[in-house]
């Protein structure tokens, strides 16, 4: 997405709000397109839109997605579960497959079969909890089933998958729509635990002959077709973010995010900045403050750190980030990029991942904490 195209979506916003989010979703559409021409065509490739799609808005993510070709979507817990299959039933999308990674929680039987969600079986309780209510009402209930191969967090642990091996008589009422398991370290191309992995997931599935299997993340879409099988989960790299944190040409950025300059004021050489006075000027300076803080979630360990574009050109970020706002040096600036109104936070001289290393995190926090308070603009989709 271009600079000039985000800044025309900005000056359209409600004026009442001083940052906005543009998410493109004809950029989402084409990283799943370029994910899914890595697999093999009897390879489906579904769609991670967990946490309300990666922060930039699951409803929005999804359709466009649906209406581009995917058919299978994965989210975390019941309620987005239930939030996006209505989504769906408004688009008329409702035939479509929600898979939910927490699986079926105590409780929440009614709601999954009402709702036809699909729940990941992640231990023996939720697969018997989830037999008895197939029994209970009479039908045939899907599910996933998910092996813990390495990861120690979700899935039937080596004593739990030797039990279910031996007694598959627990899966009766079910149909297991598919087997899988999740990458450790996908991102680390030459990590031996992927291997290890692969060859455990390998042995696990060969005792559930017929069933389609799934172990894939958007890393270990990039892993080659060993690891890709008849269904694929990318997530991150959907968003435009490469899960090595490498910026590649093959996936396209899909958001753009720009704050109101407040105010410009000039100062004096030996004036402080911000709170605590952390930063004295060296010299007589112009300081833009811009409508952006941590509670927007322009992280407060990025003063002194990030770079913000202003009419096309880069100035640093100086003193502590505020509740509402940030202050930047924009003395180098010309007078033609003083006249802009907007900042852009994330830009080609400071895109996600410099300030994900900046920040010493992930991507993965920076894009699901976006701004609460922003202006949401979506461009494309179907």
């Amino acid at each position: 997405m271009t600079t000039q195209l985000f800044q025309n979506a900005a000056n359209s916003a409600d004026l009442a709000a001083d940052s906005a989010i543009t998410v493109d979703l004809d950029a989402i559409v084409e990283n799943w397109r370029y994910i899914d021409s890595l697999s093999s065509p009897k390879t489906k490739t579904a769609a991670m839109v967990k946490a309300n799609g990666y922060g930039l808005g699951s409803g929005a993510v999804a359709s466009a997605l649906a209406g581009a070709g995917a058919e299978i979507f994965f989210v975390a817990s019941l309620g987005e579960a239930i939030e996006l299959r209505q989504i769906f039933r408004a688009k008329n999308h409702d035939n479509l497959p929600i898979m939910v990674l927490h699986g079926a929680q105590r409780g929440q039987e009614d709601a999954l079969a009402a709702h036809h969600l699909i729940p990941v079986l992640n231990d023996l309780e939720q697969i018997s909890r989830w037999q008895l209510f197939a029994k209970k009402t009479g039908t045939s209930l899907p599910a996933l089933l998910h092996f813990d191969t390495g990861m120690t967090r979700l899935g039937l642990d080596a004593d739990q998958a030797d039990w279910l091996i031996q007694n598959k008589a627990a899966l009766d009422g079910l149909d297991i729509a598919y087997v899988m398991s999740h990458l450790v370290s996908g991102e680390l191309i030459d990590d031996p635990v992927n291997r290890r992995q692969l060859a455990c997931f390998n042995d696990l599935r060969s005792w559930f002959p017929g069933v389609p299997s799934s172990l894939a993340n958007s890393a270990g879409c990039l892993l080659g077709r060993d690891y890709h099988f008849q269904m694929t989960r990318p997530g991150i790299a959907l968003y435009g973010i490469h899960p090595l944190e490498k910026v590649t040409a093959q996936l396209r950025p899909v958001f753009d995010w720009q704050a109101r300059i407040l105010q410009i004021r000039h100062a004096v050489a030996g004036d402080r900045v911000g709170y605590g006075g952390t930063v004295e000027l060296q010299r007589d300076s112009r300081i833009a403050t811009i409508g952006v803080g941590y509670a927007d979630g322009y992280r407060r360990q990025l003063g002194g750190k990030a770079k913000v574009s202003i009419g096309g050109q880069v100035a640093p970020v100086i003193g502590r980030i505020s509740m509402d706002s940030i202050t930047v040096d924009v003395t180098d600036l010309d007078k033609a990029a003083l006249r802009a109104d907007f900042a852009a936070l994330i830009h080609d001289d400071y895109r996600l991942e410099a300030m994900a290393a900046d920040l010493g995190t992930i991507s993965y926090e920076i894009i699901t904490n976006l701004g609460q308070r922003a202006n949401w603009h979506y461009h494309g989709g179907v």
